[in-house]
């Protein structure tokens, strides 16, 4: 069984700014060891620059998902990783993944991290 990593924090792949997203792209683009599955949280926005308007796509053989954020501002960043960690929780339920990595890039919702870690199921005594 492979291993699911599920990346959130950047705007998303293929790569339309610099920091995050061209780092989940090399990560992605030269991946070494096919027994990992990355999932990549995409902001739609990003996605439709380069033509993309699937809910679900596949991009250097991550599966992106797509998270339509509303336009609230610097506010929006935050309702963003929040957005993607709950869609990645819902993914990784759905795949029954047994261990489930969740990467957050960004610490913007390290203050409602409480709310989320409750959906996590903690196991070999990994805790936050």
């Amino acid at each position: 069984m492979k291993q699911s990593v599920y990346i959130i924090g950047s705007k998303g792949i293929p790569a339309k700014y610099g920091g995050f997203e061209t780092f989940v792209e090399k990560l992605t683009e030269y991946q070494k060891d096919s027994n990992i599955q990355y999932y990549v949280a995409c902001m739609r926005e990003n996605s439709a620059k380069s033509g993309i308007t699937d809910d679900q796509f596949e991009h250097n053989g991550a599966i992106c998902f797509n998270i339509d954020v509303p336009n609230i501002g610097p506010a929006r960043a935050i309702a963003y990783d929040i957005a993607a960690v709950n869609k990645a929780i819902e993914l990784a339920k759905k795949n029954k993944d047994e261990a489930p990595i969740f990467y957050v890039l960004a610490c913007r919702i390290g203050p409602f991290i409480s709310g989320l870690k409750k959906k996590f199921v903690q196991s070999e005594a990994v805790c936050w």
